[in-house]
């Protein structure tokens, strides 16, 4: 994992950590939302909606150049 520093989950250095913490943080939102609601379903949501605004976000952060 040589892609991560300690500080990445502040302000990510590079695409590949900006994806890594998107999909840890939506996997635990998913958890949290599953204890809560019990129903698959909004999981489901919860989890394509996370997994999209982290590849839109990067994809944003690419194009304006903040990980040059």
């Amino acid at each position: 994992m040589d892609f991560l520093s300690w500080y990445d989950w502040i302000t990510p250095t590079n695409p590949i950590a900006s994806i890594f913490f998107g999909v840890l943080f939506t996997f635990i939102v998913g958890i949290t939302v599953w204890v809560d609601t019990k129903q698959s379903r909004t999981v489901i949501v919860t989890a394509i909606t996370g997994i999209a605004v982290t590849g839109i976000g990067v994809i944003i952060l690419n194009a304006i150049g903040f990980y040059a």
